[in-house]
């Protein structure tokens, strides 16, 4: 009786100690794997940029960025948007991704139309012309993960676009190509800070 009785206390204390333990496990906080972010340096050049990434493993992630344009350089107004798809390797030891300091892969497709207006012979003259360059680069930085929830992204990358400059009105002599090596021609560098939420 004695030993059924042990058996049955056993088997009890097994049962609320697993019960116990699947407990805890669903109150434990599952792991921040996806953030929604802007860029906050992007203003000061008349720009909307704001990303999306998701971890796929403890150490990959893919980030999506858009952005949206419209400023004036001299005389040339311009306008257009673009994206930047990103894979990133975060190579922390004791952090899971998207948390810590990484580096990544990048790619650029841009898109931008742009208005002179001249005055010629006492006329006022509007040329167009469009700019679409591709490119691709390297990035590096460190995202920090708050417990609020709060991320903050600080990095810096380096690429390299190509495009040519297709005139719709008007002559490339029209156009201040400085404007354009500014915005998407050439070697370029990606600086950035991003705040945002993860969840």
């Amino acid at each position: 009786m004695k030993k059924i009785t042990l058996l049955l206390l056993i088997v009890c204390l097994l049962g609320f100690t697993s019960a116990a333990l699947a407990q805890v496990r669903r109150q434990a906080p599952a792991p921040r794997r996806a953030v929604i972010k802007a860029n906050v340096l992007s203003p000061f050049v008349l720009t909307a940029s704001g990303f999306v990434e998701y971890a796929f493993t403890p150490q990959i992630s893919g980030q999506f960025g858009a952005f949206t344009t419209g400023a004036s350089y001299k005389d040339v107004d311009f306008e257009g948007y673009g994206f930047t798809p990103e894979v990133r390797y975060y190579l922390s030891d004791t952090k899971q991704a998207p948390n810590g300091f990484y580096v990544a892969g990048y790619g650029r497709i841009l898109n931008y139309k742009l208005t002179v207006e001249k005055e010629e012979n006492e006329e006022k003259k509007t040329y167009t012309a469009t700019y679409a360059p591709v490119g691709a680069g390297v990035a590096a930085g460190n995202q920090f993960i708050f417990n609020s929830g709060i991320s903050l992204d600080l990095f810096m990358g380096v690429g390299v676009n190509g495009g040519s400059l297709k005139v719709n009105s008007g002559t490339e002599e029209d156009f201040d190509l400085g404007f354009l090596n500014l915005v998407g021609s050439g070697v370029r560098f990606r600086p950035g800070i991003t705040v945002g939420y993860s969840f």
